[in-house]
């Protein structure tokens, strides 16, 4: 199938659905055309307050990206309950964010909230993590030079990833 946009659209959806696959911690993953951006969400057990939040990962994304040699554009952390959870959103843009912090958000957060987490149990064998691994940076560096034409979202439901395009 090919995409009047040469496959970006077709990348930006590879790109979240790797996302979600390799991080079965992220809820579900946003690109935001508009900010060219991505956004993340995680959930856990107990309300969080956002300046904590923000006093936690601030200084360890700035610390990463001084030793990458690079400048986040875009960083927001927003987070509100909903039916006794607490739903943290992470804005990043796409043009500064690589696979390495991807995985160091998750971690982060995963050693900070250890049991308040809410995330999918699955076993993906290590081999297939390296894969998904490799395919989110060369995804990412496809869009970071080529803007996706339209927002596109990623969940998890029930063991699937579904994709949705506005």
């Amino acid at each position: 199938m090919q995409y009047k946009d040469g496959g970006r659209l077709q990348d930006g959806v590879g790109l979240l659905t790797s996302i979600l696959m390799r991080y079965t911690e992220v809820g579900s993953v946003h690109y935001w055309r508009e900010q060219h951006a991505l956004k993340f969400t995680f959930m856990v057990t107990q309300p969080q307050e956002v300046k904590s939040l923000r006093e936690f990962l601030i200084p360890a994304l700035e610390f990463f990206h001084q030793l990458e040699g690079m400048k986040m554009r875009v960083f927001d952390i927003a987070s509100r309950s909903e039916e006794g959870v607490c739903v943290i959103t992470i804005t990043r843009d796409v043009d500064s964010m690589s696979q390495r912090e991807v995985g160091l958000i998750v971690e982060l957060l995963k050693r900070k909230f250890k049991n308040q987490l809410v995330y999918d149990e699955m076993y993906l064998p290590e081999d297939e993590q390296i894969y998904q691994e490799e395919m989110i940076t060369q995804m990412l560096s496809s869009i970071q030079s080529n803007d996706i034409n339209k927002n596109v979202v990623a969940l998890r439901e029930e063991g699937k990833v579904l994709v949705f395009k506005s």
